[in-house]
């Protein structure tokens, strides 16, 4: 199964390549030497500071919720 992996050369050359997990080294395409496996930081943000995470699933709660409550308020 092939992943994405970024590797780095010795030049300062940054690769992302689609590669098996056990590959190791790529070859640089400015240079033509070796760049090697490495490990980065993840390229995505959470909104953390509410503490909550919005979602589809969340916005179908709240609106089943909201309708919910309508029809109680009707029926009352």
């Amino acid at each position: 199964m092939k992943r994405m992996f970024e590797f780095v050369c010795l030049c300062g050359q940054r690769i992302e390549k689609l590669t098996d997990y056990e590959t190791d080294s790529v070859q640089c395409g400015d240079c033509g030497s070796q760049a090697y496996k490495t490990i980065s930081a993840p390229a995505f943000r959470l909104e953390g500071w509410s503490g909550h995470f919005p979602s589809a699933h969340g916005k179908f709660e709240k609106s089943h919720l909201d309708k919910l409550k309508s029809e109680q308020k009707a029926n009352s």
